[in-house]
């Protein structure tokens, strides 16, 4: 579960570049770490974040569709990059005998991040498929200025909306679908106009924030917006897309209670990201954006957010290897010195 922001062209960014954001939102034990993809071939490093349980249960199944050594968002070397959240669907309809089994995201962010260049090259990927699991808010953007949000799920894929420099905009997107061909498969608690929930909420302070700071984003407005606290004094019980998930942008899901039960785990912010395609660069916050420390016990490893960004670009490899940069705890690997990215 995310929030997603993506801004391009003059008087929206700073600099006119495309920027994206988001928080990556999951129960506190599941964590990102940044790692560096090098693969042979010919094919294009990348920087991105993986999602893994920081915990040796072995019994402890994801919280939704994700495989090991997945992508979750991530720029590479040709200035493409992508950022995704999850659509809360209705049901998938039910399969006649020859229907082709919908592609796993995973495969597709594998072949965008290795071979595509550009937006148009990744909704060209996106576009060719019947049907995506899981279902998915993507934003896209790249190194020229591109920005899109498509979503793909298993009704179909839909671009919602495309900016570039020349038509400059902002795409803002939460954990449902907005496009008019697949507005109407959201399930009824993940809908805009459900105000229990968080989705509502969320987008509209991110819409607000962005166009307070319109012609001025870039990283550090974007941080900010990745940040805020607007709307988290409501009560996180009360969310029926998740309970104990809150309802800020820098999320802080909780049950109020000193131990973490991770059959009934809160949902917060676990990491927040900006990427910058022109830098080709991944800038990464472990943890709450807002450097807060853990209020209660049931927000494990929580105290360890670190309130400034890390950046790091990929590089190519005389052989195909994957570099940790970050571990889940928060703290910096000793091959991050290679990847790091550092203001002048």
């Amino acid at each position: 579960m995310c929030f997603l922001i993506g801004a391009t062209g003059p008087g929206v960014t700073a600099t006119g570049e495309a920027l994206l954001g988001c928080v990556s939102d999951d129960p506190y034990l599941f964590r990102t770490f940044v790692r560096v993809v090098q693969p042979a071939g010919g094919r294009y490093p990348h920087v991105g974040t993986e999602l893994v349980y920081a915990t040796e249960q072995p019994d402890l199944a994801p919280p939704f569709q994700v495989e090991p050594g997945e992508t979750s968002r991530g720029v590479n070397s040709q200035g493409l990059a992508f950022v995704i959240a999850l659509a809360v669907e209705q049901e998938a309809p039910q399969a006649e005998e020859g229907d082709l089994p919908p592609v796993r995201f995973c495969e597709l962010s594998r072949k965008m991040m290795n071979e595509c260049s550009d937006v148009e090259g990744a909704l060209k990927l996106l576009q060719a498929q019947h049907a995506v699991a899981p279902a998915l808010s993507v934003l896209l953007a790249d190194a020229s200025g591109g920005l899109a949000h498509v979503e793909v799920g298993s009704h179909g894929t839909a671009v919602h909306q495309r900016f570039t420099k020349d038509h400059p905009g902002m795409a803002l997107a939460v954990n449902c679908y907005q496009s008019k061909e697949l507005k109407g498969f959201n399930e009824a608690k993940a809908e805009l106009s459900v105000s229990e929930n968080n989705n509502g909420c969320r987008l509209l302070r991110g819409q607000d924030l962005a166009r307070q700071l319109g012609g001025n984003l870039d990283v550090a407005a974007f941080r900010g917006i990745l940040s805020d606290h607007g709307n988290r004094e409501r009560d996180p019980a009360d969310n029926p897309l998740l309970k104990w998930w809150g309802y800020s942008i820098c999320n802080h899901g909780t049950r109020r209670s000193d131990a973490y039960d991770a059959n009934a785990a809160p949902w917060g912010t676990v990491s927040a990201e900006v990427l910058q395609p022109s830098k080709r660069a991944l800038h990464y916050n472990y943890g709450w954006a807002c450097g807060e420390r853990a209020e209660f016990g049931d927000q494990p490893f929580q105290d360890n957010s670190w309130a400034h960004f890390a950046s790091f670009v990929p590089t190519a490899a005389p052989e195909a290897r994957t570099v940790a940069c970050t571990t889940v705890d928060g703290q910096m690997c000793p091959e991050a010195s290679l990847f790091q990215l550092h203001s002048d």
